[in-house]
């Protein structure tokens, strides 16, 4: 569910950051078409750890606990996780990093933008996969999103994804094209 599991080269994470509707899932889907690894999308986590999720405290603790231990197993099995989350602010990927830094394992930073418009547009849509994010969720979080601290590749999701995608699997160090 929300995961795709292949062989993998090298530990590594890539870091998806964005708001609702502006093509995380869209991107680590195409990314793991190319790449051997693990999607892991926080909104499939959810979705099996809560049959009518309430989007709580304590349930993003469960959640977010979850996906964490899945990143941490997928790192010791020396695999690439694709992390498909809106990891907005910087406590939210401070976890990640830290997964990865001992580790060795290389992380790749990618925020997803789109103008509000088009985000706003794609969120009105009957919604495919496990998201229930709409313009509501949009609402709360435009604010939120907080600066990398360090390199971090800004795909916007209006144009074709092939160059980015390009990019990323490059960065990681494998041909993937």
């Amino acid at each position: 569910m929300g995961t795709g599991n292949f062989r993998s080269p090298g530990a590594a994470i890539v870091l998806l950051s964005g708001l609702p509707g502006t093509g995380k899932t869209t991107f680590a889907t195409a990314l793991a078409a190319r790449l051997p690894g693990v999607h892991i999308e926080s909104d499939a986590v959810r979705r099996e750890l809560f049959e009518t999720p309430r989007y709580t405290a304590g349930e993003h603790g469960r959640v977010f606990g979850e996906v964490e231990r899945r990143v941490e197993a997928a790192l010791a099995a020396n695999q690439t996780v694709m992390l498909d989350a809106t990891n907005l602010q910087r406590k939210d990927r401070r976890r990640y990093e830290r997964l990865a830094l001992p580790r060795g394992a290389r992380l790749v930073a990618i925020r997803m933008v789109a103008p509000e418009t088009t985000a706003r547009e794609r969120l009105r849509r009957p919604r495919e996969g496990f998201s229930q994010a709409d313009e509501r969720v949009y609402d709360l979080m435009r604010d939120k999103p907080e600066p990398f601290r360090g390199p971090v590749v800004v795909v916007d999701s209006r144009y074709p994804l092939d160059a980015a995608l390009t990019l990323v699997t490059r960065l990681l160090g494998q041909s993937g094209g």
